[in-house]
C-alpha cells in the first residue's frame, strides 16, 4: 500500500493553524456514495441545465492580495445553480456520510456538528481545469515569501462527489457517452508518495466521494479534462460547537 507524507505549508506569521489533531494521517477519505443510476440521474439534471444556458463562470479570489475576478488563468470550470430541483438528494447523502465520518477525523459528534457553509455544482468540459489552491486560504506575498492566509475561515471540511466517470484507459476508445470523460484527475499536491515524491492522484468515478480538511495541508488542483464532461457536487462544512448553539 502506497504511503504518503505531507509537504508542510508556509502559513502567515501568527496563523494559529498547526496540523490539528484530526489531520494526523496524510490521506483523503474515499467512499462509494451513490449508485451508478443515481449519479447518472443527477448528472443529467446538471447537463440539461448547462445545455439550456444556466451555467456561469466562477468568481474566484485566487490570491489574497488580488481582487475577486472571473477565471483569469486560475480556473475555467463553470458553475451550475446548486439549488436545481433534484440535486438535494446528492447533497443530503454527502451530509450523512460526512457526519458518519466525524469520528474518523477525531471530531466528537456530541460536542460538534457539521454546519454546511457553501455548496457548488461544477462542470468541466474539454480543456477545463482549476490550478493548485487551498479551499480556505490564498497565497499572499510577505517580505518576498509566498505564505497562506485564511480568507474563508469557516471552511473546515470539504466533500466532493463525482457524477460522471473518468474513462478507463484499459477499455475501448472513448465514446459519445455524456457521462464519461478523459483527464480531470483530482491531484492533492501536498500529499506525496514517500517513495517517489509523486502527488496523490485520484481518478473520479461516478458516485464516488472524497472528504478531506479544507486547508493548505490539503492543497489540490483538477488537471485539465482532455475530452468529455466532468460533473461534480461540492460541499464545505464548518465544524461548529454545539455549546455555542446552546448559548
Amino acid at each position: 500500500m502506497t504511503q504518503y507524507r505531507f509537504l508542510a505549508p508556509s502559513l502567515e506569521h501568527g496563523d494559529a493553524r498547526p496540523v490539528p489533531g484530526w489531520i494526523q494521517q496524510p490521506e483523503v477519505l474515499q467512499t462509494k456514495l451513490l449508485d451508478t443510476a443515481t449519479a447518472r440521474e443527477l448528472a443529467d439534471i446538471i447537463l440539461s441545465a448547462h445545455r439550456t444556458g444556466q451555467s456561469f463562470a466562477s468568481r474566484t479570489r485566487y490570491a489574497a492580495n488580488t481582487k475577486w475576478d472571473v477565471n483569469e488563468s486560475f480556473r475555467s470550470s463553470k458553475n451550475i445553480p446548486s439549488t436545481l430541483d433534484g440535486l438535494a438528494t446528492g447533497f443530503a447523502a454527502m451530509q450523512r456520510y460526512a457526519e458518519q465520518s466525524m469520528p474518523t477525523f477525531g471530531i466528537d459528534a456530541e460536542s460538534y456538528r457539521l454546519q454546511p457553509v457553501n455548496d457548488q455544482c461544477l462542470i468541466y468540459e474539454t480543456g477545463d481545469y482549476i490550478r493548485d489552491h487551498a479551499d480556505d486560504s490564498a497565497l499572499h506575498d510577505v517580505d518576498g515569501q509566498q505564505v497562506w492566509r485564511a480568507i474563508k475561515p469557516d471552511r473546515h471540511l470539504v466533500g466532493i462527489v463525482w457524477l460522471t466517470s473518468q474513462h478507463d484507459q484499459t477499455t475501448d476508445e472513448l465514446t459519445d457517452d455524456p457521462h464519461v470523460f478523459e483527464g480531470g484527475e483530482l491531484q492533492i499536491n501536498s500529499l506525496v508518495d514517500v517513495a517517489t515524491g509523486s502527488p496523490l492522484s485520484i481518478c473520479p468515478q461516478a458516485g464516488a466521494m472524497v472528504l478531506f480538511p479544507a486547508n493548505p495541508w490539503y492543497r489540490h488542483e483538477v488537471l485539465p479534462v482532455r475530452s468529455g464532461t466532468r460533473v461534480a457536487l461540492t460541499r464545505w462544512w464548518k465544524i461548529a460547537s454545539r455549546s455555542a448553539d446552546a448559548a
